[in-house]
């Protein structure tokens, strides 16, 4: 399977890249908006709550690659994201279990977007005991019509198993969120949950 790196990736996307027996991580496509290239949807207090990281664009107005995305940290939007996460997570039966570790991958203060996504995805493979294996692509590859649609923010969520969710007393189940939903309502067990989206 082809890929391109997903911000704090939802969960059909991580369970996509468990079933693939080889990955190839493409960063040689123009960068696309409204992706989940640079956001993700996360559970809060008054339903779907979308998280976007702040990138830098040619001033020059040239199209830029995957590969070239820059994060911008003029707004300090990783306190803002954590906050988010917090106060929707907080109460939830994992967070600390996890919080130290995807923390220390905010504070690290990553250059290139795509080596930010990736550092999450390596961490979330840690966290369901997996070796994270893949191969770069060394040019421009195009990705399937189904691989594109792991990354459109603009598709129709699928629906998937209901699982226990810190507001789902407010709003119900709430699916296709970004896998941290998962971690933290589910923590160990995620891992089964995912097995029975292959």
């Amino acid at each position: 399977m082809k890929f391109i790196p997903a911000y704090l990736p939802a969960v059909g996307y991580l369970a996509a890249l468990r079933n693939s027996e080889t990955l190839e991580c493409c960063l040689h496509s123009h960068y696309e908006k409204q992706t989940y290239r640079n956001r993700c949807t996360i559970y809060g207090a008054n339903g779907r709550l979308n998280l976007t990281v702040p990138v830098m664009h040619n001033s020059n107005g040239q199209r830029q690659t995957d590969l070239e995305m820059k994060i911008h940290y003029a707004d300090n939007w990783q306190k803002n994201h954590w906050k988010s996460l917090e106060a929707a997570y907080r109460s939830s039966p994992y967070f600390e279990f996890y919080e130290d570790e995807l923390s220390e991958v905010y504070q690290q203060n990553h250059q290139g977007l795509m080596e930010m996504n990736l550092a999450f995805i390596d961490l979330f493979y840690r966290w369901l005991d997996e070796p994270f294996s893949m191969t770069m692509a060394k040019e421009y590859t195009p990705l399937s019509k189904e691989e594109k649609q792991l990354l459109d923010a603009k598709s129709t969520p699928k629906e998937y198993p209901n699982y226990p969710q810190t507001f789902d007393n407010k709003h119900g189940f709430i699916s296709s969120l970004s896998c941290v939903d998962l971690f933290f309502n589910l923590g160990p067990e995620a891992k089964q949950y995912l097995n029975h989206l292959t």
